[in-house]
């Protein structure tokens, strides 16, 4: 018991992980077998140019200014070797302590290039203003150097520029201008190859984000109207509220559609954006976890986590801006720690044996590991970018709720067949009873006989799971049980024959004893002389079973067909329909009476199995 505990929550956590270390994996690869920029030089003559690359590692630094190359050439500007990308107010250089606003310029020297070759360069998403130099030549840019926060976003988008080397080498040099964020500096890297290569990679980040825009929104509204149809799967409700909250943050990643959608917002709303975001899901996933498995997380925990985010927002829309970005690296700490700890909760509900909480475990570890790996790890490959852009973390989180889901209709589809079945017991059970107590008043022995028949009746009707398949031979025990009580209230004359062509026939249970019961005194009792009802079950040549039951009774027209059809066929049709998407066929057969059908798949008994009939 302890040891399937365990894989319950051992197996979804290394999962998670093993994934997230594929990308760590993924990366290294990338990075052995591209170039980068070494003492500011980036040579090319090793680049096999078949898929465009990030220009990271050594590049020149030169503070407080914005130069192009020939203003770099023909002075003695002094300069840093820096990383980039990255946040130069944290960088480590000898001209001293830099402040997150301020402008500077990035340069590499890129050799062994291919004259006449044309070349693309895309700067991602950066909130900063630049501008874009390649061999001297402007190639692309964003905002106004001097920006505040207030800013239009419009201004604000990646650009993808090319030119033509003339020569084997050439300069690269980005000028950034940050006024509006406590954090400056190179973002994000330039991305490097063929503009063959840097358009379609362009295009590829554009088609994952609206893929990924569309989809999330897809599941969402599916979560809204699963809601609205059942009310009580509140949890649901919640993850589309945190599917919302990842549409939000996807407008303001890869193509950044915000810029779009919303041209006039101030560059701030970036941060408005990620901030609001940020917090609200991570309470939303504990929320969520706490309605899933009440038991599990305490109600002062959420509470204590919404007066948080309450907190946090209410900062973020008073103080200056600059003050909540200085944040940013503590509001990730917490972010993280959440998660673990909704990740910790979701490990107990899994240990406890708990409905879909290994699924959901799984989900969450890798969101987990995901959000570790992205704070920790420096991974610039060209397929993290792509798999970023798709939001996987909330992606996986979605689909183990559809998981969920569907188990859900599972279980309410099998309790729901047993209930149908519970409205045909009662029925059966009740008329069996009155005969039985109408012939004890005069034959008691016939009374004991037909009581151990009822016995044996119950006894077998009861071992059958509701979702299991019994052959025909075994329902017709329960048929002939019902015969034997029927017989013996309106006596001999009523007979039963069988067509049957294989015994080994598979069917539900209790599909055909409701079918002569109606027979029985739809089409029997009220015709003089009794009659005969005959049970059939054929192959057709479509691979399917023809099953029914016909009897020459006073027919369809005597009476109308809606009295034949009371509470034991309607539950026949709808169990039909739930299994195999077919109901029951009313027909009038050769010579009068009533014929009730229905065709099912052939499937068989293996030979060994118990064919009592």
């Amino acid at each position: 018991m302890a040891r399937k505990r365990a894989a319950r929550v051992a197996l979804p956590i290394l999962i998670a992980v093993m994934a997230v270390a594929g990308l760590h994996v993924n990366a290294s690869v990338s990075y052995a077998a591209t170039p980068h920029a070494k003492g500011g030089v980036l040579d090319l003559s090793q680049w096999n140019p078949k898929s465009v690359f990030e220009i990271t590692g050594e590049w020149e630094f030169y503070w407080n200014r914005l130069l192009i190359d020939s203003q770099i050439e023909s002075s003695a500007e002094a300069f840093a070797i820096v990383e980039a990308p990255g946040e130069w107010n944290l960088y480590e250089t000898g001209l001293g302590e830099l402040p997150g606003f301020g402008l500077a310029t990035y340069r590499v020297r890129v050799t062994g290039a291919r004259p006449g070759e044309e070349y693309g360069l895309r700067v991602q998403n950066m909130a900063s203003a630049y501008r874009l130099y390649a061999d001297g030549e402007l190639i692309g840019g964003n905002g106004a150097f001097g920006d505040k926060a207030n800013a239009p976003v419009s201004d604000y988008r990646p650009q993808l520029g090319h030119f033509t080397a003339e020569t084997d080498s050439f300069d690269i040099i980005l000028q950034v201008s940050n006024d509006a964020y406590a954090v400056g500096g190179m973002w994000e890297p330039v991305i490097f190859g063929t503009y063959e290569q840097a358009s379609r990679f362009s295009g590829a980040l554009s088609a994952v984000g609206m893929v990924s825009l569309g989809g999330i929104a897809f599941v969402s509204l599916c979560f809204c109207i699963f809601h609205a149809a059942q009310r009580q799967e509140r949890d649901v409700l919640i993850l589309a509220g945190v599917g919302a909250l990842m549409l939000m943050r996807l407008t303001i990643f890869g193509n950044m559609p915000v810029t779009y959608i919303l041209p006039g917002m101030p560059i701030a709303g970036f941060g408005w954006i990620d901030y609001l975001t940020l917090i609200w899901v991570q309470f939303l996933l504990l929320y969520f976890v706490y309605c899933a498995y009440g038991s599990i997380v305490r109600k002062w925990q959420v509470v204590t986590l919404l007066s948080y985010c309450t907190l946090v927002s209410l900062c973020v829309a008073t103080l200056p801006f600059e003050i909540m970005m200085s944040a940013y690296m503590l509001l990730n700490f917490i972010l993280l720690f959440v998660i673990a700890f909704v990740t910790a909760q979701l490990a107990r509900a899994a240990w406890r044996g708990m409905s879909g909480a290994p699924v959901l475990l799984g989900a969450m570890a890798f969101m987990l590991a995901l959000i570790f790996y992205q704070m920790f790890f420096e991974d610039r490959s060209i397929g993290f970018y792509l798999l970023t852009g798709a939001a996987p973390e909330c992606m996986v989180l979605f689909i183990a709720q559809c998981v969920i889901v569907a188990q859900r209709y599972h279980r309410a589809r099998q309790l729901e067949v047993s209930f149908l079945k519970s409205q045909i017991r009662p029925h059966f059970i009740h008329n069996s009873l009155n005969t039985i107590i109408s012939i004890s008043r005069g034959d008691a022995d016939r009374a004991r006989d037909l009581m151990s028949e009822f016995s044996s009746y119950l006894r077998g009707f009861y071992d059958y799971d509701s979702n299991e398949l019994i052959t025909i031979g075994q329902e017709l025990e329960l048929v002939r049980a019902y015969v034997a009580l029927e017989q013996a209230r309106f006596g001999e004359h009523v007979k039963l024959e069988y067509d049957i062509e294989s015994e080994r026939l598979l069917l539900p249970p209790l599909i055909l004893q409701p079918l002569i019961e109606n027979a029985f005194i739809h089409g029997l009792r009220e015709k003089d002389g009794g009659g005969t009802v005959v049970i059939y079950a054929k192959r057709t040549d479509k691979g399917k079973a023809l099953l029914g039951v016909r009897d020459d009774g006073v027919g369809l027209h005597a009476k109308d067909v809606s009295v034949r059809q009371g509470v034991g066929i309607e539950n026949i049709n709808r169990r039909l329909a739930r299994m195999y998407r077919t109901q029951l066929v009313f027909s009038v057969p050769e010579g009068g009476g009533c014929e009730v059908s229905m065709s099912i798949p052939w499937k068989e008994a293996a030979a060994d199995a118990r064919v009592p009939y």
